[in-house]
C-alpha cells in the first residue's frame, strides 16, 4: 500500500514486513507481524508518523518509512482514497458523518452493506453506481471521505 494512500479509517492486512531487516525487526518487536490487521487512526499533518490500531487494544505510532516498507493488502478505505478504482465493486462498511450526513446518504439510498461501483471521476466529484438499486449518484470530496468501503471484487460488472 503506498504511503500516499494512507488515510484515517483505512484498514489493511500485513502480508510481509518488507526487505529491510532493521525495520522488520523493529516491527516484529512491537508485535506487528504478517497477518496482523492494521487500522489507520490518524496521519500526522506532515505525514511523518502514522498512528495505527493493531487490534487487541494496541495502538502504535509508526514512521512513514516503516509503513512504506510493509507489504499490505488493503481491506477497507474511505471512498476518496487513491486505492478506490473505477469499475471495482465495493461494499459500504460505514458512514462516518453526523445526523445530517447520514440522512443525505439515506435519501440517496447509500447505506451500510450497500454495494457500489465507481463509474467515473471528474474534478472533485465522483459518480457512484448503486448496484442494489441500479441508480447513479454524484458525491463530493467531503462526502467521499466519510464513506468507508470494503473491497469486494477487482472487476467491473457492466
Amino acid at each position: 500500500m503506498p504511503v500516499s494512500a494512507l488515510l484515517a479509517q483505512s484498514e489493511c492486512i500485513i502480508r510481509s514486513l518488507g526487505p529491510d531487516d532493521k525495520i522488520a525487526q523493529r516491527l516484529a518487536q512491537m508485535g506487528i507481524l504478517p497477518g496482523t490487521h492494521l487500522r489507520i487512526i490518524r496521519v500526522a499533518p506532515l505525514g511523518g508518523t502514522i498512528e495505527v490500531d493493531g487490534g487487541q487494544g494496541q495502538s502504535f505510532a509508526l514512521r512513514q518509512q516503516e509503513v512504506a516498507a510493509m507489504n499490505c493488502e488493503p481491506v477497507a478505505m474511505p471512498l476518496n482514497s487513491e486505492l478506490v478504482v473505477t469499475g471495482h465493486t465495493y461494499m459500504i462498511r460505514s458512514l462516518r458523518g453526523g445526523k445530517n450526513f447520514r440522512q443525505r446518504m439515506k435519501d440517496m439510498n447509500l447505506h451500510e452493506g450497500g454495494l457500489i461501483q465507481i463509474r467515473k471521476t471528474s474534478g472533485k466529484l465522483r459518480q457512484v453506481y448503486l448496484v442494489d438499486t441500479d441508480r447513479r449518484v454524484s458525491l463530493g470530496e467531503g462526502e467521499l471521505k466519510k464513506i468507508i468501503v470494503e473491497v469486494l471484487s477487482h472487476e467491473s460488472k457492466s
